[in-house]
């Protein structure tokens, strides 16, 4: 009986590593969701569709996301690409996308400018995740 408890140990100690991993988010299911604050409302999709409405109007198209960097990182990374078409145009924009926490994300905009312009973007936006996702995310746990 006292060789079978430390395999019986082992088994269970593996079961836990497994459920443990198996429960961890990919950045790319962390960024899933609609994402808001008083001037913008973005939705990610699992299918790499992007729907972002703020107060230029509504865009959609798709986006990449690569994760993030890990908190060593001191300065902004390019790990977010919308191509979206507004104005009848194709645009790609680029942001470091950085979660503060499970519900809030820091969107730096990265996107080159153009020289001449009036118009003055924010450097970054934090958005909160909306609470009909939390409810989602939960609820498929």
């Amino acid at each position: 009986m006292m060789g079978l408890f430390p395999r019986y140990r082992a088994w269970v100690s593996l079961l836990f590593l497994l459920v443990l991993v198996g429960c961890q988010q990919s950045p790319q299911q962390k960024l899933v969701g609609r994402w808001y604050n008083d001037d913008m409302s973005i939705r990610f999709r699992e299918d790499g569709r992007v729907f972002l409405n703020s107060r230029s109007g509504r865009v959609e198209g798709r986006y990449e996301y690569t994760g993030t960097q890990g908190s060593s990182a001191q300065s902004a990374s390019q790990n977010l690409v919308l191509d979206v078409i507004r104005d009848g145009q194709q645009r790609r924009l680029y942001f470091d996308a950085d979660f503060l926490g499970v519900d809030r994300l820091r969107l730096s905009d990265l996107t080159p400018k153009p020289r001449r312009t009036t118009e003055r973007a924010p450097e970054f936006a934090v958005l909160r995740r909306s609470d009909d996702e939390k409810t989602a995310v939960t609820a498929s746990r």
